[in-house]
């Protein structure tokens, strides 16, 4: 049953996504230049919450936002949180999540074929990518109209 509900969830996103990237206020890849097929599959993604998509929609609507990121060697991102939940794959390299967990900074680093779950709504976290660089897939839920998907926040103290 919960995976039937994931499956479903990740569908009704996949839809919303391409609807909204359609409308957005950032600029969309032409789907001409994206060759079909699977961008990720089958990929085990950790941590899932489902109480995070709730409340990312209001009123049966949401914003999705799908997005493939490269990042070079030992790239990191800014420490940042998001205005709803975010699911990342990890197409190619590896890529380490960075959070604040039991009083101390917590490192947890992710092949191909694996992925993660940021609940967001103020979980600040970063993420680093591997020795050869990594390239990304996600897909991020936020309540209609966020001017934003990504929120930049100071570091939390057990990892400053």
């Amino acid at each position: 049953m919960r995976n039937k509900l994931l499956l479903g969830v990740a569908a009704v996103m996949l839809v919303m996504g391409v609807g909204g990237a359609v409308a957005g206020h950032v600029p969309v890849v032409d789907p001409n230049t994206v060759p079909p097929g699977f961008l990720a599959t089958h990929n085990d993604v950790a941590g899932i919450e489902i109480d995070s998509f709730a409340r990312a929609v209001r009123h049966g609507h949401a914003d999705a936002t799908i997005r493939h990121f490269v990042f070079g060697p030992n790239a990191a991102t800014a420490w940042h949180t998001h205005p709803g939940p975010a699911i990342v794959t990890v197409a190619s390299g590896t890529f380490a999540y960075q959070d604040a967990h039991a009083n101390h900074c917590r490192t947890r680093t992710y092949t191909v074929g694996q992925g993660f779950f940021d609940s967001g709504f103020g979980h600040v976290h970063r993420g680093i990518a591997g020795p050869n660089g990594a390239h990304l897939y996600t897909l991020w839920l936020t309540p209609t109209g966020s001017p934003n998907e990504t929120i930049p926040a100071p570091a939390p103290p057990e990892c400053s």
